[in-house]
């Protein structure tokens, strides 16, 4: 076996820290590829948890569990003149080193706008984890949260000391809790809803025991679902690529991006009913 990772056919010599490069460099070089969870976003308008295409409410005071080896961090870059999917997304276990901007494919310019401008994309961090619904009409479904915005980076940043803290302690390193907001006057945008994971309690990686005895929840009248309210109009703001004002701040200019990007998405997609079957 080791004369075979020596001396691999073709080859001369190979160490150790070529071949964690090499692999590093695959690794990049892969596609994120979505797996079979449904994925999980708030909406920044009222603060609602949505999973999956039909875009199913999370219900209130349900109970669940953030997956701690499904922590991954890595890189984004999206093209809000064009909308759709990421052109570029970099995304490594959060055991593995986070690669270096540097390091990563060369971006191009943006799609021009309505007005031809262009700018140059950039890469945003990101962050996502899996959780698992363990209480309520939703139990045993699994979703994955991945984003980039200024409100969700800090949720990470909770969670992953939480669990830093937590690691310390014991085995009970999986977080279980609600996915809930808090909130804030802006002076340009009114209300920002930022994501919350109120942690509960801490489990063990193996424990499958029922989440604490909650109340059942009345029945609902027959023919009624649970549905999304309508979304709040989209508001014109700044036109995309216009450099920020030199009096914005960073929170500022991160909010601008975020509403530009969501308000693209929004005019290219098809309207549909955001209903619970």
């Amino acid at each position: 076996m080791n004369d075979l990772v020596s001396r691999p056919l073709g080859t001369g010599l190979i160490s150790r820290e070529d071949l964690a490069k090499s692999l590093n460099n695959a690794a990049m070089s892969m596609p994120s590829i979505a797996g079979g969870n449904a994925f999980l976003k708030m909406d920044k308008n009222n603060g609602d948890w949505l999973f999956g295409q039909e875009e199913t409410v999370v219900e209130e005071d349900s109970l669940w569990a953030a997956n701690p080896l499904s922590l991954k961090h890595g890189w984004v870059a999206w093209d809000t003149n064009a909308g759709g999917a990421p052109i570029q997304e970099i995304m490594v276990p959060i055991g593995r080193p986070l690669p270096t901007v540097d390091s990563l494919p060369k971006l191009p310019m943006s799609t021009p706008d309505k007005k031809g401008n262009t700018y140059q994309l950039v890469y945003q961090a990101q962050r996502s984890v899996e959780f698992a619904c363990v209480s309520g009409e939703d139990i045993g479904t699994q979703v994955e949260y991945k984003q980039s915005s200024t409100g969700a980076m800090k949720m990470f940043g909770v969670l992953t000391n939480a669990l830093l803290d937590q690691v310390q302690k014991g085995d009970d390193v999986v977080a279980v809790g609600k996915l809930t907001f808090d909130k804030y006057k802006h002076k340009q945008y009114g209300w920002i809803h930022n994501p919350v994971f109120e942690i509960t309690e801490w489990r063990k990686i193996d424990d499958t025991a029922p989440a604490e005895a909650a109340p059942e929840p009345e029945p609902e009248p027959e023919g009624r679902r649970r549905t999304r309210p309508a979304a709040a109009p989209v508001v014109e703001r700044t036109v995309v690529g216009d450099p920020p004002k030199a009096e914005q701040t960073d929170e500022e200019a991160a909010l601008e991006r975020e509403y530009a990007a969501a308000a693209q998405q929004a005019e290219a997609a098809t309207p549909r009913r955001r209903v619970r079957r």
